[in-house]
């Protein structure tokens, strides 16, 4: 079989043509783009290695954890992996190499050479490349909010330690209360001065103060194995502060924020990713129907003294099916992420106006508290003293009054735990990646006995086992 020159030449320009391809590295700046968005959403993860001993701040808990957690490792390599596939998509499927020897009747034998290349691998590089590349962005996003998620859990183990420490310092006192009580109360009963009924109600106050310290502490220590399972610290060689913060003075505008939130929301960015790269599959998707297993090559052939090289086209005919069924399901999937982002933008608002009321029942219950139930019942317990030492009360008047005052001073520390909780869920409901700055600290030490010019019949302080070692 002869070619003819202008045959032969554009065979091999063809070849060149689709053998030609530059290498392609892989996408680095992921990491990057990750740190910035989550800047944007109020967090800093440039951190530098750090021991994490002593007090630690929320702020340094949250750098502790993304330098230290298991998980952020397993999403980094989440994201080396989408890396890889971007690579993976521009590379071209290696070209097939097909020999064939003949022996003809007469002792003469043909040879025969191709060199062929996937043609569909060729025309869908692009498509696949830009799937790849999508499905890098989403990684990226997956690792912001994996990093964002981890920081708020890590916000929430340490409020928790910090609330279950200073409650643990108003029951040690309140325990104390209630066991000098039932002391008192021995000494009374001796003297024929407290009736039997009185004398077990103190011992039974006595018994249920001892447990709830118990409970106190095993919750301290409870909420010390959470945040150290956040912290992933190779020691225990840390602690964190003794206050809670107040809430903070500055409190957004609902609608405000919720017209940002959908403007910005992660979510709402990972479902746009999501339709470009479902848009992407789809154009593959039409261009395979036709294309399939399509090759194009080159054929050299020699037969005696005749030889021929030329050009090979090679393709399956779209009779039977032309990926019908691909697209459709595509069409499902964009239809899914309608409804998905129809859903989002449907329920965050909701969501966030039932989170901002309740953040401002409880900011109010904290301002009741501080403001006007705790100051009225630090009089009541001075008012009371005073009438103890003229006589006009009993000192168990004084102790019950004393126990209000501790009571009032647990719930507030709660109340106030479950203000900062509720911050923390508002912060995932809206994409940031830390809550706000409080302002002040939850002082307990005014609860302390005052100095007086008459003898103070406020229990002295019993010594309690510092259970866990970190009292």
């Amino acid at each position: 079989m002869k070619y003819s020159d202008c045959a032969r030449r554009t065979g091999l320009a063809l070849v060149l043509a689709v053998l030609t391809a530059c290498a392609s590295q892989p996408p680095d700046h992921g990491v990057e783009q990750a740190q910035a968005a989550l800047l944007a959403r109020g967090l800093d993860t440039r951190v530098t290695q750090d021991k994490f001993r002593g007090t630690l701040s929320r702020q340094r808990a949250v750098q502790a954890a993304i330098l230290n957690h298991p998980s952020v490792r397993a999403e980094y390599a989440r994201l080396n992996i989408a890396a890889a596939d971007v690579v993976r998509a521009s590379e071209l499927l290696n070209p097939s190499l097909s020999l064939s020897w003949l022996d003809v009747s007469g002792g003469s034998n043909e040879l025969t050479v191709g060199l062929a290349q996937s043609l569909a691998a060729v025309m869908l590089r692009p498509a696949r490349r830009r799937i790849a590349a999508a499905d890098y962005e989403l990684a990226i996003l997956s690792l912001a909010d994996t990093l964002q998620e981890l920081a708020l859990d890590t916000e929430s183990a340490w409020f928790a330690l910090v609330a279950a420490e200073q409650e643990l310092q108003v029951q040690t006192r309140a325990s104390d209360t209630a066991l000098w009580a039932d002391q008192l109360g021995t000494r009374f009963a001796s003297a024929g001065n407290i009736t039997p009924l009185e004398r077990a109600e103190l011992a039974k106050g006595a018994a249920e103060a001892r447990l709830a310290l118990l409970e106190a502490e095993r919750q301290r220590d409870r909420a010390r194995i959470l945040l150290d399972q956040q912290l992933a610290l190779p020691h225990e060689d840390w602690s964190v502060p003794g206050s809670l913060p107040l809430p903070a003075t500055e409190q957004p505008d609902p609608e405000t924020l919720i017209a940002r939130v959908l403007a910005t929301h992660p979510a709402l960015q990972a479902l746009a990713w999501e339709r470009k790269r479902l848009l992407s599959v789809g154009d593959e998707a039409k261009t395979e129907s036709w294309l399939d297993d399509a090759e194009i090559g080159v054929e050299h052939e020699r037969a005696g003294d005749e030889r021929g090289t030329g050009p090979e086209l090679a393709f399956r005919l779209p009779l039977w099916h032309r990926n019908a069924g691909t697209r459709l399901a595509l069409a499902a999937e964009l239809e899914l992420l309608a409804a998905r982002e129809a859903e989002l933008r449907d329920q965050l608002p909701r969501q966030l106006r039932m989170q901002l009321a309740e953040l401002a029942r409880l900011r109010t219950a904290v301002q009741i508290r501080e403001q006007d139930l705790l100051p009225a019942l630090a009089d009541e317990v001075g008012a009371r003293q005073e009438r103890v030492n003229f006589m006009l009360d009993g000192i168990f008047n004084l102790l019950a009054s004393k126990q209000s005052e501790l009571n009032a001073w647990r719930d507030h520390i709660a109340t106030l735990a479950e203000y900062w909780q509720q911050e923390v869920e508002l912060a995932g409901t809206v994409g940031r990646a830390a809550t706000p700055a409080g302002d002040g600290l939850l002082d307990v030490s005014i609860i302390a006995p005052r100095k007086r010019s008459t003898p103070d019949p406020e229990p002295q302080p019993q010594h309690h086992h510092q259970h866990g070692g970190h009292h």
